[in-house]
This record gives structure tokens, sequence and C-alpha cells, in this order.
């Protein structure tokens, strides 16, 4: 029996009524922080199992365990180094992290055990600061609520993004594939694993085999096994027999996304379940993906789901993001999917520490911060409440009609997640949906603005209800997306900022009324601000609101759920100059009223921000902007200014101490005699009657989302033309449920190229598609134009041989198959997903152009696509 001491989240209010005294004071409401001391339970009554149907359940009570999380890496590999680098507390790192995942309302962490870093080549478990780090940060999550899931081996170097640094370890001797069959390396793990198992956190006081935090062991990290179903079986059931030797009753489970045609090998093995993962869109495509993918997370198919043991074993996802994705919508449609494929537990690859998030070098491909990504946080803190009201198995139909389920809802267009049950109303991006009972409310974590808070900040904000009309209310720092954070990383380039600025909020509920008073209580806040009508600014920080009549006392160090009243931790102002994220498109429709669009980053509002306008060949003029909100600023154009050419423009920002000119950020005017950068934005301004190009293999190659083939690349076709040659001995073949599809796609996101033409569209009626092939044979090919829903509208024809133009009438598009590419990880997800409502095809709002290949009568393809447009 260990003693551990625990401060639990404890809210005591205790109203106390006194005489009426000449103060006026009627009531006093203290809120009380308690310790408690916490028995650690017996390992034989406590912590998990699963039982004869395969569901995971604590012990203390036989209640099915749900969970959502994260995985976490600093006191590992690159993350461990760059705060060495940076001069940073691992500690103090992993303490900050550890609130912000508390704040997100995630309940699990998940991590791989680089044991390349804590072994030696036979095994042997070394005791240093990477194990002394993972310790501690086991013992802070537990302190905030949460449970395990650990995968002692990885198998990886310890070196990404940057190479391996030669270690101890058996991983670094032998090598991924080699620990599958060595007999060595086999013998080193089994020791390795009993005594990881065996080794005492001395931060908690228990052994890793007895701690009944830990849901689950994953024996290793997608080990990707070749061989026989008998050596894997009896590979899998040496590593659980070392485990188990130890003396635990822990569940362990084994990875069943990979190599997934020795299923029978895991099955029979000694392992209790399964771990998958889900990769969605790939992973490092070295640039940001946009566009609507929600039919790629429609279902989270497993080829095996109707297996009989299979379905007796326990589920978990060890790993999931939709990876390079832009946008924010994506997370609760993967929790939704995952639940209805029965997954009980779920974490997020990878959470960023905060020192690191603004430079994204831990994992490109990957983003997830509280401070430097608030929507997509949000996203995830909405995923996890997915995951936590939704029971296993429950269906909500197929896309696009499971956009809106239970509590919870989707808008891809408006990059908008939602949740709202009776007490919680959570939201990642502006939002028009109002609570019915707004008295019920006791919980809102938003960004924007929403009917019950507006805020013209960009940082996340939680307001919760601590006692009677008592809220706590966080408002973290701006966050400003610089860079694509997607693209290839370096700690040089920094891809998101954070900025404390003053902004505008009001609230907007009925038991506050529109005169309340707000009191900083976090550490070194002595902001006062005060309200009108609802209204106030504020600064990043936490605060107590109330109204002016009460008298509830708050102390900073009370509790509430597993925060502290007045913790609040974010990173520290770091823009280094002002930033303009121009978000105009560079072609527009000519003589039509139109506006410049961009966002002003700055620490300091700029006093004035104008644009200076050369068009039509006549003088710059200088243009006024209009303010719209959250740093954005708008300049309208008439249709003079709007005359058919080329115009060019740029941006000036106006300071007490001058001014800055972009795109260059240089300091001056370009009106000045002294302004000597001649760089500027560029737009063209073109009649509507001219042909709208959706894609251009010379420009747009490089942004075309496509399966990886060798050769395949651009190639010269005229003076100053390019195509994309696609030569192929035959075409690929991918599995589709239970059928193969040969086919070969590409996509392009084409709705910033023609944002500024969408009048144009009204009069098109062709899409034209400029190929050449040498393939005697003709061969079949398929256009077709996905839409802002995610509905995909397709037409087939036939390019014979030499180079042609097609011209395929836009009322042959019919509603047709979404291909899924690039493809995803696991391998066996469908191909192509097919809506099962009907939709008609609104030219205002495609997105995306999708190519694909055909399987002909000559089974190779050498085929050049240069140009599509439509007329």
């Amino acid at each position: 029996m260990i003693p551990c001491y625990l401060f639990i989240p404890v809210l005591f209010i205790l109203k106390t009524r006194v005489m009426k005294l000449t103060t006026g004071l009627k009531a006093l409401i203290v809120l009380l922080f308690i310790p408690i001391a916490i028995i650690a339970k017996n390992p034989k009554n406590s912590g998990s199992y699963v039982d004869k149907e395969g569901v995971i359940r604590w012990r203390n009570d036989n209640s099915e365990i749900v969970g959502f999380g994260v995985n976490y890496s600093t006191p590992f590999a690159h993350a461990f180094r760059m705060a060495e680098a940076m001069g940073i507390s691992h500690k103090e790192a992993i303490q900050q992290d550890v609130y912000h995942m508390a704040r997100l309302g995630l309940d699990i962490y998940r991590v791989h055990v680089w044991d390349t870093e804590i072994s030696d080549s036979i095994g042997n478990l070394l005791i240093n600061e990477h194990l002394d780090l993972f310790d501690y940060t086991i013992s802070e999550m537990k302190k905030r609520g949460m449970h395990f899931v650990i995968t002692p081996i990885a198998f990886w170097g310890n070196g990404w993004p940057e190479p391996d640094y030669k270690t101890s370890g058996f991983s670094n001797k032998y090598g991924k594939d080699a620990c599958l069959c060595n007999p060595e390396a086999i013998k080193a793990q089994e020791n390795y694993l009993y005594q990881f198992l065996n080794h005492v956190n001395p931060y908690t006081s228990l052994a890793y085999k007895n701690d009944p935090d830990i849901i689950t062991f994953e024996v290793s990290n997608e080990p990707h096994h070749s061989g026989s179903e008998k050596h894997v079986t009896n590979y899998i059931n040496r590593m659980v027999k070392a485990m188990r030797k130890t003396g635990t009753t822990t569940p362990i489970l084994y990875n069943m996304s990979h190599s997934i045609h020795l299923i029978d090998a895991y099955l029979n093995s000694n392992a209790q379940g399964g771990t998958f993962q889900w990769y969605p869109t790939n992973l490092v495509a070295n640039r940001q993906l946009n566009g609507n993918f929600l039919p790629q997370v429609n279902s989270y198919h497993i080829p095996f789901q109707n297996n009989p043991k299979f379905q007796k074993s326990a589920k978990i996802v060890y790993e999931f993001d939709p990876a390079d994705v832009g946008g924010n919508y994506m997370y609760p449609a993967m929790a939704r999917s995952f639940r209805t494929a029965g997954m009980q537990l779920a974490t997020h690859f990878d959470y960023d520490a905060m020192f690191l998030a603004a430079h994204n070098t831990n994992y490109g491909t990957h983003y997830m911060s509280l401070p430097y990504a608030p929507k997509r946080a949000l996203s995830l803190k909405i995923a996890s409440a997915v995951f936590h009201q939704i029971p296993r198995y429950k269906d909500f139909g197929n896309f696009p009609e499971n956009n809106y389920f239970d509590n919870f809802k989707i808008d891809y267009s408006n990059d908008l997640v939602e949740m709202l049950s009776y007490s919680s109303f959570y939201y990642s991006n502006n939002t028009s949906t109002k609570p019915d009972k707004i008295e019920l409310i006791t919980e809102i974590a938003g960004y924007g603005s929403s009917p019950l808070i507006q805020y013209d900040g960009k940082g996340a904000y939680f307001l919760d209800k601590i006692g009677d009309k008592v809220w706590r209310l966080e408002v973290m720092p701006d966050a400003h997306l610089i860079g694509d954070p997607f693209a290839k990383t370096s700690p040089e380039r920094q891809v998101a900022a954070v900025t404390w600025q003053e902004r505008s909020m009001t609230i907007a509920l009925p038991e506050l009324g529109g005169d309340f008073k707000i009191e900083a209580i976090n550490n070194g806040n002595s902001y006062n601000t005060a309200t009108s009508n609802g209204t106030f600014d504020i600064t990043p920080g936490v605060y107590i609101v109330q109204p002016q009549t009460g008298t509830t006392i708050v102390s900073a160090q009370q509790r509430f759920k597993n925060i502290a009243i007045g913790e609040f931790v974010a990173p520290e102002a770091n823009l280094k100059a002002p930033v303009v994220i121009n978000k105009t498109a560079e072609t527009m429709s000519a003589n039509s009223p139109t506006r410049l669009c961009f966002e002003v980053i700055s620490e300091i509002k700029p006093i004035k921000v104008e644009v200076q306008l050369s068009a039509a060949g006549n003088r710059p003029q200088l243009i006024d902007t209009k303010y719209t909100g959250a740093d954005n600023y708008i300049a309208n154009l008439s249709n003079e200014q709007t005359a058919c050419g080329v115009a060019s423009y740029n941006v000036v920002l106006s300071f007490e101490d001058g001014s800055v000119t972009f795109p260059a950020g240089k300091p001056g005017h370009p009106g000045n005699w002294d302004y000597y950068d001649d760089s500027n934005y560029r737009v063209e301004f073109i009649p509507d009657n001219s042909p709208l190009l959706l894609w251009d293999a010379r420009k747009d190659y490089g942004n075309t989302i496509r399966e990886w083939m060798p050769g395949n690349s651009l190639k010269p076709l005229c003076v100053n033309d390019l195509g994309l040659n696609i030569s192929m001995d035959s075409l690929p073949s991918f599995k589709h449920y239970d059928s193969i599809v040969r086919d070969y796609t590409f996509k392009y996101f084409c709705k910033n190229d023609i944002a500024g033409r969408r009048n144009a569209l009204s009069n098109k009626s062709k899409i034209v598609v400029a190929v050449s092939t040498t393939i005697e044979n003709p061969q079949p090919l398929e256009i077709g134009l996905i839409t802002a829903n995610g509905i995909a509208f397709t037409a087939e024809f036939q390019a014979n041989t030499g180079t042609n133009t097609y011209k395929i009438p836009l009322e042959e598009l019919k509603q047709g198959k979404y291909i899924m590419v690039k493809r995803p990880y696991p391998e066996f997800m469908p191909y192509y997903h097919e809506s099962e409502d009907s939709f008609e095809l609104n030219l205002k709002d495609i997105e995306t152009i999708q190519f694909s290949i055909k399987q002909g009568l000559s089974p190779n393809i050498d085929l050049t696509v240069a140009k599509i447009w439509l007329e």
C-alpha cells in the first residue's frame, strides 16, 4: 500500500448567511482548496482488464474505459535536444504543455518510448535523463487525471528530422528488421521489456508493471512483420511472456494495422487486442493541403472486422492525424469514425511542445498547439468530447449527412466544428449557433465570436462557471500563422507567432447582465478593465468574472477540476516584425467592383493601413482600407480601377515612427522619393468571357496531389510550355473493400485560383483538357470537379494518339467517385467515396479538379497533361 498525496480538484461552495449589516454584506461565498490523501490501491484491485468480449474495463467498478489524448515527446530525441540547445528547462516545458493538455480535456498520453536512448545493446535499461524525464512526464500527467498507453519499443533512431545520433541501444545495433527475427536481438528485447516494466518511477513510487493508470501496454511501434505466421506469433508471445514475467496484469496489445496479411498470426498470439493508426491524407507533403477531405474520414474500415477473434479483441488507436491539412475541421469526424469502428482509446500524433511550436521542427507534417494553433487545438478538444460522448459502434450514416451527429456539427465551408450540450458549448471558429437554454451553460471554449461571446482576438478562450454567478475567464494570446507550418522545417524558419494585445470582448450571459466586474487573478497580471453593456477590453490572462454586486472570494490556488484557478501558461510575444498576409486572388474579373483583402499582423496596431495601386496605366493612387476584425483589412476597388490589364499594388502600414511597405516589409512609403524597393503584389483583371484556367502544369505541378511514381515529371511541350508526363508500364492497382481498382488520379485545389473570377463562371459551358498520348489505342480518362461539400462530378472521355484538346460539356458531368489521393495510412482504407445522396453541380462551389487515368486496351501509359480550363 503506497500513500500518494495529491491535490484533488474539489470545489466547495460555502454560502454563509449573516445578519444584514450596515456594510450591506448579505452572503459570503468561499471556494476552498482542500488537500486529500489518497491511498493507491493494490494493483490486483485496480487498473484495467480486457473482458471476454474484448472490452477494456476498470477493475474497481467494471466500467468501460474511454479515453482520448495525444502523443508527446519532450523527454526524447529532437524535442529533448532542442530544449537543451535553447536553454529551456525540460521539466518546466513538460509542466507547461501538460497544463494545456488539461485545458483541452485530454486524458490519455501515449508514447513510443525511444528505447534506443534508454537501453544498451543487450537490452539493459539505462537510468539516465531521458528515462527521468519520461518518469516526470507520467507523474505530472497523473496530477491532471491522465491515463496512459505505453509502447516500450519504438525501433526508431533518435534523429528525426535530423540524422540519427549513435546510441548504445539494441535498436541502433540491429535495426527494426533484425529486431523481429535475429535471435540475439529478440533476447535483448525480452530483457529490456522485463526491466522496463519493473522500473520504479521515482516520482510516483510505482513500478510500471503495477501502475493502475497505465491502461494498456503496446509491445512495439509499427513492427512491419514479414515471415511466416508461426514465426510472428512466436515472436509476439515471447514479448508478451517477458512482460507477464514481471507479474503485470495490465492488458498487452499489438499493432494490427501493418502487415495485415498476418492478421491470423496476431489474433492467435497472446496479445489481447490490436492497435491502429490513421493518416487519411498520407504524410510529409511538405506543404499545406487544402480542400474538403471529409470523404476520406467517412469511415474507418477494417478488412478483418468480421473475424470472430478480432471482434473479441480490444481495439485502440495509437496515432492519428489529418497530416498537412490546413483546416481544423477533421478531428471530430475522425473521432466519430473511430467510435463507429469500436475504438476505446485514441491518441493524436503529435502535440507540439510550446517552446518548439513557433517553428514546428519536431514533426513538420503534424501541427498541434493550443497557444500557436488554437483552432486546431479546440477541434481536438471537441474530438475528445466526441470520443467520450458517442457509444462504441454507433453509426451516423455516410458523408455528408454524418457532418451533423449527436451534439456535434462539422462545417467545412466555415472551417468550424462545434459541440453544444445542455451545459457545454465549444466552437473552433466564428459561429452563429445559439444555445436554447443559455442559463444551463456552465462551460464555453471557443475561438472568434458566437452569440454568447464576441471576440476580436485570435487566441482561444475558456469561460468556466466556478460558483454561483462566478466565472473563470482565461484568454490566450493572439496566435498568428505567418508561414506554412507543413513546409520544410528549420529552427531558422518561424511559422507562427504570438502577440499580447488588448482586444475587445463581449460576454452575453443573462446571469451576469451588462455590468459586471472582471478581476485579474493569475500571477503578474495587474490589468484592469471595465464593462459597458457586456463589452470590455481584455489582455491575455485569467480573470474572475461576477456581477458588480458579487462578493465571492477566490484564491489563485483554489482548484477547479484538474487546474488551479490562477494557472496560466502562454509563450512570450515573439513576432519579430510586422507581417502582411495577402489573401487577394491573383486574377479577377475586369470592369467589376472588387476588393483587395489582407491580414496585417503587428504587435502595435497601425495608425493607418493604405493600398497604393497602379492600374490601367494611371498614376499610383492611395486607397484607404477598412478594418473588418481579427487583423483583416479590405480595400474596395471601383469599375474604373479594375480595367482589363495588369495592376500592381503595395500595402502601406503607418505607425507613429514611420511607415512600412509590403510585400518587401521595408521601412518607408512607396510615394517617397527615396523609397527604392520595386517589389509589389500583382493582379490580372480578365474579361469574364475569357477562359478560366483551373490547372496549368507549369505553375501548379508542385501543388498537385498525386501518388509518386518513378519517372513522372514535367516535360517540355513547346516554347514556354510544360506538361505533366505520366508514363508507366501499367496502371497501379488499389484495394477498394473486396475489389481491385486500376487507376491513377491527381488532384489540384483550384479555389484560390478562381476566387476572383467567380462571376465568370455563369457563362462557362465546357471543361477543356489539353492532353497528348503516344499510345495507339484510345486512352480512357475521367475529368472531375469537386465542390465545397466534398462531392465529385465527373465525366469520362477518351484521348487519341497525338496532341489534342478535348471539350466536355459541363452538363455531362454527373455525380461520381471522390478518389482518395494521396493514399492514406493504413493502406487498406477504401480507394474512393460515393455519396448516397443526390446533388447538383453548382460551378460557384467548385474547389478542386480531379483527373483520372482509367484502364484501356493498352496496359502501358504515356500521357502528358498540359492545362485544364473552363470556357
